[in-house]
């Protein structure tokens, strides 16, 4: 147990750094006022001030022209924030090839985060001008919406290309006049809300569920990535199924109570995880790397990010055009963060490697998954509550193994209390380990059971 004692310790350190409600400011779209209604909700839920709520008319495209973005976001967003105070600087009259007015700071921005939700455009295309940099291997201004307005703090950029993210891989980083973005969106208001609601019973309750990392994509480099996912996971007490060949996991593996899920690399959604009833636990991390993965959220059946959404996932990302891999986030950043006690918005911006790019951050930036202790977890652990079990069989996977005498009891107390198949079939496995044979009294109810949990305890019995 002295590794959640460090774990704590971590948490608390953080607290502090954690995102401010007074300093966010959200971003909808009057003209689909789905959105204002997720905005006003996740506002209420954050206690983020009404006044901090930014409603701008900006139409019903995906995709936006430069020109339109400076004309009808950025200039109208800066000047609203200019007036609440949340920005400080100076619009100027004059604009730039692409129409943008300019800005010049004239103080620190208080402002340190922005959500924007279901409507607001998601991406700009290609301007088609050149950039100031001609040797610059990454090309293009075609970004995110979200990942581009990191960067209106600061005096007009030359877009052309990444620029490094100053929260990468640290922790303590000063500003530096980026501002962090988070996005709740996906194909309709109604799965945005349920994915949302669902982090926010994870936050009280506890992220509870099993893990699931998807190898074998078409580079070493993000394998290796994926890989180095497995040991804090089982660190966690999530140990992880692992998928090793290039292909999905399949239709028949086991996928109950996904609290994690990790994987690489397909266009559309597919296997295990493309499929309807493989639901997410509630408050789920998921992430699926793939060059077009947010191409759109209108369309979950051909689009990874939206189709994690419509999964129920509490955090999950994508990429508006190709980012090339070096630029995408860092699954094993995203688990570091996240042990280390982040908030959900704070591991995803610790894991991602640029801004003014291809990137988006899907859900609610304050989530903190590991708010609730496991020993709080599994004290409250409920027989009628089929997410309890996975709170134990947590807390079980982190004992030493094989069990001993008083552990084992213990576990077979629990299975035979809430008599489901997941902390049976791991009792089953645990009495193997030590050595001891008891046969289950009562028969199963495998009717609410997922089938692949269900052929998973087949082969066991075999």
């Amino acid at each position: 147990m002295g590794r959640f004692a460090l774990l704590l310790a971590c948490w608390t350190a953080l607290a502090a750094a954690r995102p401010d409600p007074a300093r966010t400011a959200v971003l909808a779209n009057t003209d689909q006022p789905a959105g204002l209604a997720i905005a006003r909700e996740f506002m209420a839920h954050r206690g983020i001030p009404a006044a901090n709520l930014i409603a701008l008319p900006l139409g019903r495209s995906e995709t936006l022209e430069w020109k339109d973005y400076a004309t009808r976001v950025l200039g109208p967003l800066r000047s609203r924030l200019l007036a609440t105070g949340l920005l400080e600087g100076k619009l100027e009259e004059t604009a730039d090839a692409r129409g943008r007015a300019g800005f010049i700071p004239t103080g620190a921005t208080r402002l340190q985060w922005l959500v924007l939700v279901h409507g607001v455009p998601l991406k700009m295309a290609p301007s088609g001008l050149k950039g100031l940099n001609p040797a610059n291997p990454v090309k293009g201004d075609h970004a995110s919406l979200d990942s581009e307005l990191a960067l209106l703090a600061l005096p007009n950029l030359e877009p052309e290309g990444a620029r490094p993210n100053p929260w990468f891989g640290r922790a303590d980083a000063e500003a530096e006049g980026v501002i962090r973005t988070a996005r709740l969106d996906g194909a309709s208001p109604e799965t945005v809300l349920a994915a949302l609601r669902g982090a926010w019973s994870a936050e009280a309750k506890g992220l509870r569920g099993r893990a699931y990392v998807d190898l074998g994509g078409p580079y070493q480099e993000g394998d290796d990535w994926f890989r180095a996912c497995l040991a804090p996971l089982r660190e966690l007490g999530f140990p992880p199924d692992v998928e090793e060949t290039k292909e999905q996991f399949p239709a028949t593996a086991r996928g109950d109570a996904p609290a994690f899920y990790l994987g690489w690399y397909s266009q559309k959604p597919a296997g295990k995880f493309g499929q309807k009833p493989t639901r997410l636990a509630p408050g789920a991390i998921a992430l699926h790397l793939h060059s077009f993965s947010a191409a759109s959220l209108h369309i979950p059946e051909a689009n990874w990010a939206p189709w994690l959404v419509e999964q129920g996932a509490g955090l999950t990302f994508g990429n508006v055009y190709e980012p090339y891999l070096s630029l995408t986030v860092r699954p094993e950043r995203l688990l570091k963060g996240l042990r280390d006690g982040m908030s959900a918005g704070e591991a995803a911006w610790f894991a991602t490697p640029a801004v003014s790019w291809q990137g988006i951050i899907l859900g609610d930036p304050f989530y903190q998954p590991f708010a609730v202790t496991l020993e709080a977890q599994v004290r409250a652990a409920s027989a009628k509550e089929a997410l309890g079990d996975y709170a134990l069989l947590r807390h079980f996977s982190l004992l030493p193994h094989p069990l001993g005498a008083e552990d084992l009891r213990r576990l077979q107390a629990a299975a035979d209390e809430s008599g489901r198949l997941a902390l049976r079939l791991a009792c089953a496995q645990a009495e193997q380990a030590a050595g001891v044979t008891r046969p289950w009294e009562d028969p199963l109810d495998l009717s609410a059971e997922e089938g692949g949990l269900i052929a998973e305890a087949a082969r066991f019995v075999e």
